[in-house]
């Protein structure tokens, strides 16, 4: 039985406000992928019904379920009567996975801007200066800090006056590997340093946003998920044999 996904079996879990408390099958499924992040689980392996029924003591039915979740996620491949086997989740794909969501939040960043929308521009202060305090704060954990800065990210992605966009960002925080790269464990702004320099981007972005300048609001908002990719691709890398081709990591 893989260790890690002993370390990883679910423990009472603290509740936050606003947060609707999750399922077994998707603390299964979410204890899965983030074992196949790290690196814990082989391109290949197969993933065993009865193993994790046992590891979490429950019957078969939430661990296929779990496993239709990871399916959906694009983790693993289902073969009726052979079972399911994880995809290879190199350090690339995850590299391509923050540049579509870039992109995808430059054009959301590029809308706002151009609707002038001076309620939205309001709430982003308030969020951004939330986020100020929190990385001046010496109490302040990297996964704490990383949620904030994730709703400011959530503020852009829900008020984009795109409608289609709008759902294909939720959709892909809901149903892809995205959503759970950053849910459970920090990849970044481990130190004021990275947590000042992320309130110094977002606080640029926000004038971008304010002087309906929609190019220049494109370009920081992607400029922030590359900088969030580089620095997630170098904490994964401290527990990943794979290398990151040069391909991926574009800047602008």
């Amino acid at each position: 039985m893989n260790q890690d996904l002993l370390d990883l079996k679910p423990k009472p879990a603290i509740r936050r406000r606003g947060q609707r408390t999750r399922t077994i099958p998707e603390q299964i499924a979410d204890d899965v992928s983030r074992a196949i992040v790290n690196g814990d689980y082989r391109g290949g392996e197969r993933i065993r019904e009865q193993e994790l029924a046992t590891l979490y003591g429950v019957s078969r039915g939430p661990v296929r379920e779990a496993i239709r979740t990871l399916q959906e996620r694009g983790l693993v491949n289902f073969f009726p009567r052979r079972g399911a086997y994880v995809v290879d989740v190199t350090l690339d794909t995850i590299v391509e996975i923050f540049n579509v969501r870039a992109v995808l939040m430059g054009l959301a960043a590029r809308d706002l801007a151009r609707r002038k929308d001076v309620e939205f521009v309001a709430e982003l202060h308030t969020g951004i200066a939330e986020a100020r305090a929190m990385a001046k704060a010496k109490a302040t954990t990297p996964l704490d800090f990383a949620r904030a800065i994730a709703h400011l990210g959530g503020m852009v992605a829900a008020r984009c006056g795109n409608k289609h966009l709008a759902r294909l960002l939720r959709d892909q925080l809901d149903h892809t590997l995205w959503g759970i790269i950053w849910r459970d464990r920090p990849l970044d702004f481990f130190t004021p340093q990275r947590q000042a320099a992320a309130v110094r981007e977002w606080e640029k972005l926000e004038a971008a946003i304010a002087a309906a300048d929609d190019s220049e609001a494109d370009l920081l908002l992607r400029r922030v998920f590359f900088n969030a990719r580089d620095a997630a691709i170098k904490t994964l890398q401290k527990t990943r044999s794979d290398k990151v081709g040069p391909a991926g990591l574009i800047r602008d």
